[in-house]
Formats: structure tokens, sequence, C-alpha cells
């Protein structure tokens, strides 16, 4: 991957999302606020043009949107809706709220479901990938 960064960089920025992986049984929700690190030369930095977040499978998650981005584009993004097929959304916000699917037929004989999310800055460039775990919590 090829990045440009702005003048006298001399660290590469790095995404820091609070996880490395994320587990959430059927239902619960999560809010992760990303954070790049090394960049423009703060210890922290949120970034201005928020950041991208792509999940693989937005089966796996009934709630998946972002928040504190208000540009035309970035609410567009945000208000796609799927059809329940097995396909990946992206999202944009300075915030990206999760909320794990209670449909039960999605497990089949699974006690859990599988996706990653793909965050990236919009400013940096600076990207990170984790897992993400639905675990199966009602037998229904």
């Amino acid at each position: 991957m090829l990045t440009t960064l702005p003048r006298g960089t001399s660290k590469m920025p790095v995404l820091d999302l609070g996880y490395a992986a994320i587990t959430l049984k059927q239902g619960a929700s999560l809010a992760i606020t990303p954070q790049t690190l090394n960049y423009l030369g703060g210890n922290t930095t949120y970034e201005s043009s928020g950041y991208t977040a792509t999940i693989s499978d937005v089966r796996t998650l009934s709630t998946f949107n972002g928040v504190g981005i208000n540009t035309p584009d970035a609410t567009a993004l945000n208000a796609t809706v799927t059809i329940g097929t097995n396909v990946s959304k992206t999202v944009v916000g300075t915030t990206i709220n999760l909320t794990a699917t209670t449909v039960n037929t999605l497990f089949g004989s699974n006690n859990f479901l599988q996706a990653t999310l793909t965050v990236v800055g919009r400013d940096s460039g600076a990207r990170l990938t984790i897992p993400v775990t639905i675990t199966k919590t009602s037998a229904n």
C-alpha cells in the first residue's frame, strides 16, 4: 500500500480502536471511537474528516452506523440499507456504533458468526482490520 503523508512526517500514523478483536453477544451494542497515533506530531489525534469503517458481513449487525461527520456524503453513506444479503457495508464517522444481530436463523447450527471490521483514517490513510465475533445467546 502506498501512502502519502505530510512533509516532515517522521513516524507512520497508527490507528488505535481500543480493541484487538470485538466479541459481542446477540443484541449487545458497542461504540468505537478510533484514535490516530503519531499523526501530525500529536500523541493522540481524532482525525477531523473522521474514519471509514467497513464490516465484511452486514448481516451480523442490526445497527452499523457512523456519527460525528455531518457532510451530505457521509450522511448518505451512513443511510444506505442492504436487503439482508451477505455484503459489506461502509459508514463514516468519528464514532462507529455496532449492535449485534438478534436474528437466530443466521447462525444455523453455529454458536457464533464471524466478520471483519476495517477502519481507515480519512486524513491519514492509517488502516486497521480486526475480527468481529457475534455469539449466539438464545436457543430459538
